[in-house]
């Protein structure tokens, strides 16, 4: 008869054990062993750090073996500020060495709560010490689990950022674009006057009259705003470029990338132009240039430099954001 269960083959292995090794030396059965071989800033958001871990785990036993979570306590200018638990472990077949990465974010707003005098810190020196539980078999003379422990130093940023959305224009068409946009859509061109008069009712807010109505015409339109994103610290923010999509009352508007960007100590003001058809002049633009106000969305991704003794290559910077606007 086979024995399978996983039960049978613990059963197996502890008596396998015990003729390897006689009881008064089951202090030297080999145990297995783990370790953190990295330690780093993944990448920050405009609300959390994410750290990773690399775990390797070596298993000495003719068994697989399930690694617990890894436990995190972070202390931040010296004060705890959380207490975190990694997703799932991960199994280290018998005989084996796995390494695994695991992810742990220390949040932002916890970090506020916790260090005092937070608007006057650059840069804030953290502590994270890890827990790594290996749960052992039943076997006698073993314990039933084993606990790694190690600490990691590192340093954050202090964020503290505000996003606003400012100087948003949508640029009047031309005369010589609307003969253009009537010729091409075999419009007779001495309506021009009465159509550039619409344009101009629909981008002021109000309703274009007329037969003719800018909707019917292929005219591109230029957009333009600032992203003013400050921080209320004294860490400085220093973006070289942002990839965004940009949305109006919940509908995309733009998607697109600049690198015309501004820094000024804590505070970075990117400029955005685009140009998109008049005919996808709808929804939720709309609504906002009738209500000369609106809420707006702003996805986006850059690179933040940061001191060589906290990374020597600059980090993902991730964000999403929403907010409320003014219209002239």
């Amino acid at each position: 008869m086979r024995l399978t269960t996983p039960n049978a083959r613990v059963l197996l292995m502890a008596i396998g054990l015990s003729l390897l090794y006689p009881l008064a030396a089951l202090a030297q059965v080999p145990k297995p062993t783990a370790k953190v071989t990295g330690f780093d800033i993944e990448e920050i958001s405009l609300r959390d750090v994410t750290f990773l871990f690399d775990v390797s785990v070596q298993n000495p036993y003719p068994l697989d073996l399930c690694l617990e979570a890894m436990r995190l306590t972070f202390f931040v200018e010296g004060a705890q500020v959380a207490q975190v638990q990694t997703a799932k472990g991960f199994t280290v077949k018998a005989r084996g060495e796995e390494t695994s990465r695991f992810h742990a974010a220390l949040r932002y707003e916890d970090v506020l709560a916790a260090v005092k005098n937070y608007a006057e810190k650059d840069y804030l020196n953290t502590l994270v010490k890890s827990e790594i539980v290996i749960p052992l078999p039943k076997i006698p003379g073993l314990p039933s689990r084993l606990t790694f422990a190690y600490d990691f130093k590192s340093k954050i940023p202090a964020l503290q950022p505000h996003i606003s959305i400012t100087h948003f224009t949508i640029e009047q068409p031309s005369s010589e674009a609307v003969g253009q946009a009537l010729a091409k859509a075999g419009r007779d061109v001495v309506n021009r006057g009465a159509a550039t008069q619409a344009f101009k009712d629909v981008l002021a807010g109000k309703t274009p009259r007329g037969s003719i109505q800018p909707k019917d015409l292929d005219i591109p339109l230029t957009v333009s705003f600032d992203i003013e994103l400050a921080n209320g610290t004294r860490a400085p923010l220093r973006f070289t470029g942002l990839d965004y999509r940009f949305s109006i009352n919940g509908e995309e508007l733009l998607v697109g990338a600049t690198r015309n960007i501004e820094n000024k100590g804590n505070r970075s003001i990117l400029h955005v132009a685009s140009t998109f058809s008049f005919q996808a002049l709808s929804g939720g633009l709309l609504d906002a240039l009738r209500a000369r106000q609106g809420s707006f969305s702003l996805v986006g991704s850059t690179s933040l430099k940061l001191p060589d003794d906290i990374s020597k290559e600059p980090l993902k910077l991730a964000f999403t954001e929403a907010g409320s606007f003014l219209l002239p």
